[in-house]
């Protein structure tokens, strides 16, 4: 339990520093990386992170499958029994496949809500899980302990570590906690830019992130131990104990509470899957691709190239899939890590808006042919150090020197400061060009006259002619067709609109 508080007390602070820009200047996750590696080279941010939401998005989607595999098992026996055609080399029952393509399908439907209003649908499918797992657990400690006096076998179970090793088995345990949620903390701009105070945003996350963050793993690890003592086999999964209930009685009662458990989980596996993966790739992909790709199109893109991942191996085999999983914070903390350095101690947390979307030379985000080498080396020398010990887990024939394994081990911590410190040495000696300064006026009209005062910006107003038109020698975004522009050539300089929408 000790590793679950320091991981959630690290998930809290990296989720809280990685808010920032988003919350103060309305920018997402794409154009963080346009900050930090440059107009051309935040493709590798980009890519990473797109590469993550297809691999979560299809693990995610599986799990929220079986919960509709319980709420169907709940309505017939038959289905809960159903006989599976598939081959014995295919590590999923047919009775799975088809509530993990109903699954999918009802996802792609929430693809057509604006991201800013899937807030009554979270709440909503939170409060519900909650109650269901409170259900679960309570269920089946009162029953453990019906039977043993006490709450299972693993309560007790204690395992012998060399006293040089405990260390760094705990800050390993730490790195396999944050690791599995590290994407999700690095483009959390994608989400903050919508908040409407910064006050009540970084308390909500505080408070709810300390609270299900330690009492939800903590009645899971007590769960299991329960299921080992009842039914001999240790339950990890909540929509696996439903189904045993359901294969020991299939009396109403237990069909009513099996429902409405498995109605929650996958409730809530579906608000949490479209928003952290599902619109998390449709941005990213939105920002490579902008012309082609929208949001709703690159959340369906998302969802139909992670298939190609076979998520069904994820759980129902042998796979290394969950330890590689707990590693991607290998490449994500250095990201997180740079991006902090770069927003609040390089830029004093001020910076040119307009300038993220200008592939002209002299503006403060080209660097070096749309590269900033600065980023690139702190990113690899963060992350290569840590390659090693990726391999180890997946490859256990691989022997690595003792160093660079507990670089791994403790990757959460080394792969954030070092790149964090690295960056900002670098930047005193080779500053980028623009750091500090901001834009005169609100460009693209979204800030209140209270933040304009605090950001010592105009408005969108005082920037405009008589006819509400940004004359294009102050801005070059978009031409008179809404169209965004890398530049503005000669036959397009008479007029640039600057709007958010557009943008």
């Amino acid at each position: 339990m000790g590793t679950i508080v320091i991981g959630v007390l690290i998930g809290i602070l990296y989720t809280v520093l990685n808010c920032s820009p988003g919350s103060k200047f309305r920018i997402g996750f794409t154009l963080c990386q346009r900050m930090i590696f440059g107009i051309i080279g935040s493709y590798l941010g980009i890519v990473i992170r797109i590469m993550l939401s297809i691999v979560f998005f299809a693990s995610m989607s599986w799990l929220g499958g079986l919960g509709i595999v319980v709420m169907l098992s709940s309505w017939s026996k038959n289905y809960m029994n159903m006989d599976n055609t598939f081959s014995h080399s295919v590590n999923m029952t047919r009775r799975d496949f088809i509530a993990f393509f109903l699954f999918n399908v009802i996802q792609i439907c929430f693809f057509k809500i604006r991201p800013e209003k899937m807030g009554p649908y979270v709440n909503g499918s939170c409060f519900i899980t909650f109650i269901a797992i409170l259900g679960v657990f309570g269920y089946e400690l009162h029953k453990c302990y019906v039977l043993t006096g006490g709450p299972g076998p693993l309560w007790y179970e204690s395992v012998d570590i060399p006293k040089s090793e405990v260390g760094w088995i705990w800050l390993q345990a730490v790195t396999v906690f944050y690791g599995a949620v590290s994407p999700n903390c690095t483009n959390m701009s994608d989400y903050s830019r919508f908040s409407r105070s910064s006050k009540q945003m970084y308390w909500g996350i505080v408070i709810s992130v300390a609270t299900t963050g330690v009492m939800i793993p903590m009645m899971g690890m007590v769960t299991a131990s329960n299921t080992l003592a009842s039914y001999g086999t240790a339950m990890w999964l909540p929509t696996d104990v439903c189904l045993r209930w359901l294969r020991e009685n299939y009396s109403p009662m237990r069909r009513a509470a099996a429902f409405l458990c498995g109605f929650s989980f996958a409730s809530s596996q579906m608000t949490y899957n479209v928003i952290a993966n599902g619109f998390a790739g449709g941005m990213d992909l939105a920002g490579l691709f902008p012309k082609y790709i929208n949001i709703f199109r690159g959340a369906v893109l998302t969802a139909l190239i992670s298939w190609v991942c076979q998520p069904w191996n994820f759980y129902n085999s042998a796979s290394v899939f969950n330890s590689v999983m707990a590693s991607f914070g290998v490449m994500m903390c250095p990201i997180m890590g740079i991006m902090v350095s770069d927003f609040n101690l390089v830029r004093k947390r001020r910076l040119r808006v307009s300038h993220l979307y200008s592939l002209k030379k002299d503006k403060d985000f080209w660097f070096t042919y749309g590269i900033n080498w600065r980023a690139y080396l702190c990113f690899f020398a963060g992350t290569v150090p840590g390659l090693p010990g990726l391999a180890a887990v997946v490859n256990e024939n691989v022997r690595i020197p003792t160093g660079l394994f507990h670089y791994f081990q403790n990757s959460t911590i080394f792969s954030f400061i070092c790149p964090l410190i690295l960056y900002y040495l670098i930047c005193l000696v080779s500053p980028p060009q623009g750091a500090g300064e901001i834009d005169e006026y609100d460009y693209f009209d979204v800030f209140s006259e209270k933040e304009l005062a605090e950001l010592d910006m105009k408005s969108f107003q005082d920037g405009c002619d008589s006819e509400g038109v940004i004359p294009s020698d102050r801005v070059s975004l978009v031409d008179d067709e809404g169209n965004i522009l890398s530049s503005i050539d000669d036959n397009k300089k008479s007029q640039v609109f600057v709007k958010s929408e557009t943008v």
